[in-house]
């Protein structure tokens, strides 16, 4: 499978503890590894060059739980080549199960010389240990996932095929040079109220190249769009089966990145309408 790994970010709580079997417990030290990714509030930043040959990754995780937010990614490439120099990601829906291993959501963006290109996937069982190495998400004992004996899995939901093999990245926008913005709006549905009519505990991911100018008339509720807000470029649900949720649930939210080999990654993520608790806060050392 031609897919590149991808790097996350997610939420810690100090709310009570969720309806479901999941518990969240802080990881902080474990997760950005290589110290790529700065967060202050609702906002991240990346400035960081990889000078190695393989692949450089991060993950950042918020404190508080959320249902859902729309991120906006701003992305600057300073040395575009054919591959992209490295992918920015949003993080949502991650639980920690009781081995400590994590799943999660990830809607990521790169810049293929000059082409927004886009992928979803949601991802379970995934080692706390690996966040921010080897060339792709593996589980507790560090066997990447796709290889025999791995006990994580991935349901890639942009997976398509190209002559021959499959891809993960759809495009998003084309002609963008070396700079591009891009809305990821995540929502979480409970199967009834306006714009989360979904199933309840699925997930619905859309990319956009614009504003889509959400906005929320209740907590955790109805949800709707300003007039010319921008329209959604591709769309993708995550199946409740896949959360193993029945219904709307705060869950954690967060930032990743991947920096390719010998690539330089500069960009920024801002967190926008967060429908949960109020608005994230730094870990405590």
């Amino acid at each position: 499978m031609l897919k590149f790994s991808k790097k996350v970010t997610a939420v810690i709580s100090a709310a009570a503890l969720l309806a479901s079997a999941f518990v969240f417990t802080s990881c902080a030290e474990e997760e950005d590894a290589n110290d790529m990714l700065k967060r202050s509030g609702d906002k991240c930043t990346i400035d960081y060059t990889n000078e190695t040959t393989g692949y450089s990754r991060g993950f950042e995780s918020l404190k508080t739980r959320h249902y859902d937010a729309v991120c906006k990614i701003s992305n600057t490439t300073t040395k575009n080549k054919a591959s992209g120099d490295g992918v920015m990601g949003y993080i949502f829906a991650l639980t920690q199960n009781s081995d400590k291993t994590y799943n999660f959501g990830l809607a990521g963006v790169r810049n293929n010389n000059g082409t927004v290109e886009g992928y979803v996937s949601y991802y379970k069982n995934i080692g706390a240990a690996y966040l921010s190495s080897g060339n792709n998400f593996a589980d507790k004992n560090g066997i990447l996932i796709g290889k025999t004996g791995c006990l994580a899995e991935e349901h890639d939901l942009t997976v398509h095929n190209v002559d021959g093999n499959d891809y993960s990245f759809v495009t998003i926008k084309s002609g963008a040079g070396t700079s591009f913005d891009v809305w990821i709006n995540v929502v979480a549905n409970d199967g009834s109220s306006e714009g989360r009519t979904g199933d309840a505990g699925s997930y619905t991911v859309s990319f956009h190249n614009g504003d889509p100018l959400r906005t929320t008339s209740a907590l955790g509720s109805n949800t709707t769009y300003g007039e010319g807000g921008a329209a959604a470029v591709k769309t993708y649900t995550i199946p409740a089966s896949d959360t193993g949720l029945s219904e709307m649930t705060l869950l954690d939210l967060g930032f990743y990145a991947n920096v390719y080999g010998a690539s330089s990654l500069k960009g920024t993520w801002e967190l926008s309408d967060i429908e949960g608790e109020g608005e994230p806060v730094e870990y405590v050392d």
